[in-house]
């Protein structure tokens, strides 16, 4: 004997690992299966449901993204596309990082002349002392103008930056 066995179509699922159904309509999938007569018989549907997954990479942590694309079971089109993006951001937050550490050494330079201010103002002016700390000063604006110019050249390829990251999650279209 044959017994049709009739399993209802799920939206959003598909079968896999499953026989092919000898039928398809709108709502059901007929399978055909074959009885020996006085034995039972198992049919195992086994279906799937693929779901979408957003993730906001403009405001993600770096860290976040990189434990996404290791872990999770995602298409390599869209692993490939968050490892790039991961390696536009990363290329931002190190500009990022030189900017705070030109302008810690501008603080710390600052906080140094405030240091030697004080200290000329109790030293004789004619001395060598004095001196060596006009010297200094003067040493320390020039370099505090160098600073001053790297920190706005970074501030800009940090807009570049930016820009690009977000342009290219902007332009991104990964299916």
């Amino acid at each position: 004997k044959t017994v049709i066995v009739e399993h209802p179509i799920n939206q959003g699922w598909k079968l896999v690992g499953s026989p092919d159904p000898m039928e398809t309509t709108q709502t059901l999938y007929r399978f055909k299966v074959p009885m020996p007569k006085g034995e039972k018989k198992e049919l195992k549907v086994n279906e799937e449901n693929v779901y979408v997954q957003a993730i906001a990479i403009l405001p993600a942590d770096i860290g976040m993204l990189t434990a996404y694309v290791r872990t999770g079971e995602i298409p390599e089109k869209v692993r490939n596309a968050i490892s790039e993006a991961i390696k536009r951001k990363q290329a931002m937050v190190d500009i990022e990082r030189q900017v705070n550490d030109r302008q810690q050494q501008v603080s710390a330079i600052t906080q140094e002349q405030g240091r030697i201010r004080e200290n000329m103002k109790t030293v004789d002016r004619t001395s060598q002392y004095y001196n060596r700390l006009l010297a200094k000063l003067n040493q320390q604006e020039t370099q505090l103008e160098s600073l001053q110019v790297e920190v706005d050249d970074l501030r800009t390829k940090l807009q570049a930056a930016q820009k690009s990251l977000e342009d290219y999650v902007n332009a991104m279209n990964v299916e």
